[in-house]
């Protein structure tokens, strides 16, 4: 749910074609994933929660709150933040899940969230090197420009795009709210 959340944010927010990008491929792999993950539960009579934790609402009101540039580096940093999370839940969930159904649902989870990390540090890397170039150019008064990283940021970006589609099999990701909540009921 945060994920989707967050990804339609982004939509709205971010002029930066990469992030949008990343946003859209967000909001569609983990609505897919939401939508195998209420399955699922569905099919153990188990209740997902409804809406997102507090923290992942107030995460959300921050970066409600910013514009240009300085959205987008926190959005990219939450996605990273996110990301490690979720990686390591899966991880442990298709390790020692007592569920087998839930445990194949995070193993086959899994790597499509390991992609997504990837994506977001790229990303997230390359909006670092940017500004560092961009301040670099600016102080040293030369009239050069960065945008030999914005095309390596682009380049980066859209070959992990496409490596991203290429690499799905069908709805591989998920939302670490909702299997959170689906890790503690199974474990009830």
């Amino acid at each position: 749910m945060a994920e989707v959340m967050l990804g339609n944010l982004a939509l709205q927010k971010t002029q930066n074609e990469q992030i949008r990008q990343f946003a859209q491929q967000m909001v569609t792999d983990h609505t897919n994933a939401n939508n195998e993950l209420k399955q699922l539960a569905e099919s153990k009579n188990i209740t997902l929660p409804s809406s997102v934790s507090n923290k992942q609402q107030s995460a959300y009101d921050k970066l409600n709150g910013m514009t240009g540039m300085n959205f987008d580096k926190a959005f990219m940093k939450q996605m990273v933040k996110d990301h490690e999370a979720a990686v390591k839940l899966f991880e442990k969930q298709s390790e020692k899940g007592e569920d087998a159904e839930a445990k194949a649902f995070a193993a086959k989870t899994l790597p499509t969230l390991r992609m997504h990390l990837q994506m977001a540090k790229t990303l997230n890397d390359s909006m670092k090197n940017s500004n560092r170039n961009n301040n670099d150019n600016s102080n040293s008064n030369s009239g050069g420009s960065s945008n030999g990283n914005m095309d390596m940021m682009n380049s980066n970006a859209n070959s992990n795009m496409k490596n991203s589609n290429s690499n799905r099999n069908g709805n591989t990701n998920s939302n670490t709210n909702s299997n959170v909540g689906l890790q503690q009921q199974l474990k009830r």
